[in-house]
């Protein structure tokens, strides 16, 4: 009897199981971890952008201006060897070396051009002084021919009248023969004179060329005007200048020397957060390289203008952060992760950005609430990669999922969640 008895109520409590486990498996429960508990904190909105260190002050290392001067005609330089980036050197140090063969071959030309009118120009001062000795030569004899028909023209007073005239017109035609050699003489020597001037002015000017290009020759080797550490150009893709990097005379900046007092970062953004940002906005720094410490600075700069950039699909904006203050380890160069803290809110009720939803363009959550789960929509103040900060629309304690019940989902969420 006390046998069956047992029996009984093992079988009642196997029915009493079998039942609370049918109740428990036929409500909504969430999967373990899929639930928040709604609390209060501190939640800041920032914009995460990458960067590079820099000093705020720096000296440039441009193409000297004895290899821009356009007269050479000579446009882009090749850069065939430099030393590493980052290096420390001093004032005077080497710093990189250019391809001079443009330069040597373009001297090499003006020097030809140059022996050429050298030897015109001898020819035409050898020609000249011909020339001119024959004009003054003639010039002699035509007066000494004068005077003899003086004497005849004084002698001839005794003769009769037509000797007379005729003496007379002799020698007035030979003064204006002298007028006439005279004046050829004066127009020979002004005609050679300027001749051999123009010899001589373009070789002066092939020799102003040569020495132009003789002081390009001395200015392919780049050297440091200052001490620093070396940070070279870079290039309209955004990588730094190296071996066989062309330069141009209308860019000619090689290199920097930063000031690593004031340290900044140079970043850019997005043009649909743009307006999101604001002078003075402060921003936390980390860098790649330092990764144990945290650094802080300020938004100095916006530009006022968007560019392309390689790194984004629209629009970006060039920002300028500026470090509270600098640190030996800071290198230039080296990576910045920059938090830009656009907005700054304290004790918000606070909920996972997973778990809310959008539904009919209204935000959402699935809220728990005595043992069922209901759809509740709530009033979204502000948000980061992480949390959201609700209003008065929940309350601290509330249960919120942390995914969409499959109740709640439409049949094209169905078929897409069993693919």
């Amino acid at each position: 009897m006390l046998k069956n008895k047992n029996y009984r109520i093992i079988a009642v409590l196997i029915v009493v199981f079998i039942a609370v486990a049918i109740f428990f498996a036929l409500q909504e429960k969430p999967e373990s971890g899929k639930t928040y508990t709604v609390k209060r904190g501190n939640i800041e909105t920032v914009i995460t952008s990458k960067g590079e260190v820099k000093g705020e002050k720096y000296t440039e290392i441009n193409l000297s201006p004895e290899i821009c001067d356009q007269e050479l005609r000579v446009y882009q330089l090749k850069i065939v060897d430099l030393i590493l980036e980052g290096k420390a050197v001093k004032k005077g140090d080497y710093i990189a070396k250019l391809d001079e063969s443009q330069i040597m071959n373009m001297m090499r030309t003006r020097i030809q051009d140059k022996e050429k009118f050298d030897a015109d120009l001898r020819n035409a001062v050898i020609d000249s002084t011909v020339n001119l000795s024959r004009k003054r030569e003639g010039l002699t004899n035509a007066k000494l021919d004068l005077d003899y028909l003086k004497i005849d023209l004084e002698q001839s007073k005794y003769e009769s009248e037509a000797y007379q005239r005729k003496t007379q017109m002799s020698y007035q035609k030979a003064e204006m023969n002298i007028e006439k050699i005279r004046r050829d003489y004066l127009l020979d020597r002004n005609r050679l004179k300027i001749q051999v001037g123009r010899y001589q002015q373009r070789a002066n000017q092939l020799q102003m060329q040569i020495e132009k290009y003789q002081k390009a020759l001395a200015a392919t080797k780049i050297t440091a005007p200052e001490d620093g550490i070396v940070m070279f150009a870079k290039d309209w893709s955004g990588k730094s200048y190296g071996k066989d990097t062309e330069i141009s005379i209308w860019r000619p900046l090689i290199a920097t020397l930063p000031d690593m007092s004031v340290v900044i970062t140079e970043t850019y953004i997005r043009e649909i957060d743009i307006a999101k940002v604001e002078l003075n906005d402060s921003v936390r720094i980390t860098i790649d390289a330092l990764p144990d410490k945290v650094f802080h600075g300020n938004v100095i700069k916006i530009a006022t203008i968007g560019e392309d950039h390689k790194d984004f699909d629209m629009k970006a904006f060039k920002l300028i952060i500026r470090f509270e203050r600098s640190d030996k380890e800071l290198k230039p160069g080296m990576t910045a992760n920059n938090n830009i803290i656009v907005g700054n809110m304290k004790d918000q009720l606070l909920v996972p950005r997973k778990a809310i939803f959008t539904k009919n363009g209204k935000q959402i959550v699935y809220l728990k609430r005595g043992g069922k789960i209901v759809e509740h929509e709530i009033d979204l103040i502000i948000e980061n990669d992480e949390y959201g900060a609700i209003g008065k629309s929940l309350k601290e304690g509330d249960v919120v999922m942390l995914y969409q019940p499959e109740k709640f989902k439409t049949e094209s969420q169905k078929v897409a969640s069993n693919e």
